[in-house]
């Protein structure tokens, strides 16, 4: 076989594979004008090289590159953009799917005692509802509440008055009055410590009120004693002393008795005492402490019997003095009040 002969059977082979191979590439999306060009100026060029290489390549071989090359490109164009549109699809879903970031444990150190006064300018919480680590509790106009922390101790709110928990044993007084009664640890070792914008209070004694107002913190001691800071400075005020400071003023301190008027905002809010199955004696030293005097009984006998005498029912609707007439209206005892003394007799 003569080279042209040869050269027209590759020729007639190279179309024939040329149609064979669109066939089964079956119908194409339109070319893209440039790209076309690009692939016929580079058939064309090949097409003039080709007869003059001696290794007889032909154009079939460097069309097929092209056009592969071509499809390539056309097939990434074309799955780009949905591959980058599901894998954004994939994130966000997984993200929609993975639990929300838990929130930091809330601890509760406290439960609503009291309550007094209606619904008001504040929604107050019901008696018996947790009082948790990071809450603010607010009273109004009119109303008052009182939270038992730490099972025993006593947190007393006045009216208009907003008081943050922070920790088990650390509060913020941003304003109003707060009355605590820790109970009867005297000089324990810790106490409550209640920060203001004018100092910052702690307990070492057991019964104390502290009062935010006009840049004056107003401290007033019952029982105990309770120790201030402010900067640099420390103060102390002891049981019977009402301790005042003012921005940029020396503190003063006034006389202030355990039965003064002052402190009969807190009687209302005193935690009820469960008296099932108590002495008359323990009952009456509780209504003495909540409104500050001395028990004292007309006798020892009379004290002794007063110990040997078990109660039962409830008075947990009642203020102190008006539980010691109910309850005392069913014994032998009565009572009567003197000064600063609460007197025991027949």
């Amino acid at each position: 076989m003569n080279d042209k002969t040869s050269q027209g059977f590759a020729t007639d082979r190279d179309d024939e594979t040329m149609q064979r191979l669109l066939r089964l590439a079956g119908p194409r999306a339109q070319v893209p004008e440039d790209i076309a060009a690009r692939v016929y100026d580079r058939v064309h060029r090949e097409w003039q090289a080709s007869s003059q290489r001696p290794d007889g390549a032909r154009v079939y071989t460097h069309v097929r590159k092209e056009w592969q090359k071509d499809a390539a490109r056309r097939r990434y164009r074309r799955w780009a953009v949905p591959i980058a549109l599901a894998a954004s699809v994939v994130i966000a879903v997984t993200m929609l799917l993975q639990p929300p970031p838990s929130a930091p444990d809330r601890i509760a150190i406290g439960t609503i005692a009291r309550v007094v006064g209606d619904t008001g300018t504040a929604a107050l919480p019901a008696i018996g509802e947790p009082v948790y680590t990071g809450e603010v509790l607010t009273t109004g106009s009119g109303q008052k509440l009182s939270v038992v922390i730490n099972n025993a101790e006593s947190l007393r709110l006045d009216q208009n008055t907003t008081l943050a928990f922070v920790a088990k044993d650390e509060f913020r007084l941003d304003s109003g009055r707060i009355y605590a009664d820790t109970g009867d640890f005297m000089y324990r070792d810790g106490g409550l410590v209640i920060h203001t914008a004018m100092g910052t209070v702690t307990d070492v004694g057991t019964q104390f009120a502290v009062q935010v107002a006009a840049e004056q913190l107003d401290v007033a001691v019952r029982e105990g004693r309770v120790d201030v800071s402010r900067g640099p400075s420390e103060f102390v005020a002891v049981a019977g002393e009402r301790l005042s400071l003012v921005e940029d003023d020396e503190p003063a301190v006034a006389a202030i008795e355990p039965h003064d008027p002052y402190w009969e905002w807190t009687a209302s809010l005193a935690p009820a005492f469960d008296i099932e199955n108590k002495s008359l004696l323990d009952f009456l030293r509780w209504v003495a402490r909540e409104t500050g005097r001395e028990l004292v009984f007309e006798d020892n006998e009379l004290r002794m019997s007063a110990m040997r005498t078990d109660l039962h029912g409830s008075v947990s609707d009642f203020e102190p003095l008006e539980a010691a007439e109910s309850v005392l209206t069913a014994t032998n005892f009565r009572y009567r009040i003197q000064a600063d003394r609460i007197i025991i007799e027949r």
